[in-house]
């Protein structure tokens, strides 16, 4: 038998009091309208009862479920994971629930649909669950406007991050500045033969964004820029392009610090040595970055302030404020030891 769901009347009529005076009591940003005994009354009895809120109940009857959906673009990486705990926390922080869903693109492994199809399949599936509002991580292809557009149909406030899209407000991750940022202090070392690990510059998405920062460094300064392709798997990918660098390049920057971890592998295997021979840095700062041998230099994302910033766009779409299109936040570079500027980041090393 299927175990009947506990309802606010329930624990209303348990302790003889009227339902608006539970729902109160069990209201973040109401709980104060009640007297402290009543709400720990109402409390002791909740948790007897195992309740749980009904989100769609609570929608049909305020209009709101205070859930917000969020729309990532993958998990596989640890910078993804960063990502959605940071939304989790902008969340709770105003009061918030997130219910939280993938658009990562699994065709080539299991032969489903597209990302861009899985994309508004979850758009769909979020919007039928009563969220009151939908945070986008955005892939950055053409079509995208347009999908998210059909999909949402004006039915949610709607904000991205990432990449921009047209008609929406969103927090932009520059990743051309911040590759930039990186080229430019590689060529201040004195560095002039720069290769790059990743996506072309002249494609769509954040990849492609990353290698139009390191071109434009390098043609700015008159620099040939030369590309070693790096596929999916990251890691074993900098491995493998580790044995066509020797002799063509005095530093490395790379797509991801997964990247420069397999480069780092293969340049061992063949003597040679980092800094010494080749400087690299990386992107992500992931949590390895320090504990590495050397230290590897790489770049910051602001996950906290991109979730931050999100948040703050969707509370004041909800509250029928304006908002502005676009906010933009960049990767900071955090200079260690790979780079073989001599410069270490004390705070994030292992002693």
């Amino acid at each position: 038998m299927r175990k009947k769901r506990v309802t606010i009347k329930d624990i209303a009529n348990t302790l003889g009091v009227s339902h608006t005076t539970v729902s109160r009591a069990l209201s973040r940003s109401k709980s104060h309208m009640v007297s402290e005994e009543t709400r720990r009354r109402v409390e002791r009895v909740a948790e007897e009862f195992s309740y749980r809120p009904n989100l769609l109940a609570k929608g049909f009857a305020t209009g709101k479920t205070g859930t917000l959906g969020l729309l990532a673009g993958e998990s596989y990486q640890e910078q993804a994971g960063k990502q959605i705990e940071s939304f989790l926390r902008a969340a709770d922080e105003r009061n918030y629930r997130l219910l939280v869903g993938m658009s990562a693109d699994m065709s080539a492994e299991w032969g489903s649909s597209s990302p861009e199809t899985g994309q508004a399949a979850q758009m769909e599936q979020f919007i039928s669950s009563g969220i009151d509002g939908l945070l986008i991580q955005t892939m950055g292809d053409e079509g995208e406007s347009e999908r998210i557009l059909a999909a949402v149909d004006d039915r949610v406030p709607v904000v991205t991050f990432h990449h921009p899209v047209r008609g929406f407000p969103g927090v932009v991750l520059d990743h051309a500045a911040g590759f930039h940022q990186a080229t430019e202090h590689l060529i201040a070392l004195g560095h002039r033969r720069i290769g790059f690990l990743g996506e072309n510059w002249d494609g769509p998405g954040h990849d492609a964004a990353r290698g139009w920062g390191y071109f434009k460094a390098m043609t700015e300064h008159g620099l040939h820029p030369v590309r070693l392709p790096v596929g999916r798997q990251q890691t074993e990918s900098g491995y493998r392009l580790s044995r066509e660098v020797k002799g063509r390049f005095s530093a490395l920057l790379c797509c991801s610090d997964y990247t420069a971890i397999g480069v780092y592998r293969g340049l061992g295997e063949s003597g040679i040595r980092v800094p010494d021979d080749v400087a690299i840095v990386g992107s992500g700062d992931s949590d390895v970055s320090a504990f590495v041998t050397p230290a590897l230099t790489t770049q910051s994302t602001p996950t906290r302030g991109i979730a931050r910033a999100a948040m703050d766009l969707m509370v004041k779409m909800l509250e029928g404020r304006e908002v502005g299109c676009q906010i933009v936040l960049a990767s900071n570079l955090i200079v260690r030891e790979s780079c073989g500027s001599g410069a270490v980041d004390p705070t994030r090393m292992p002693w």
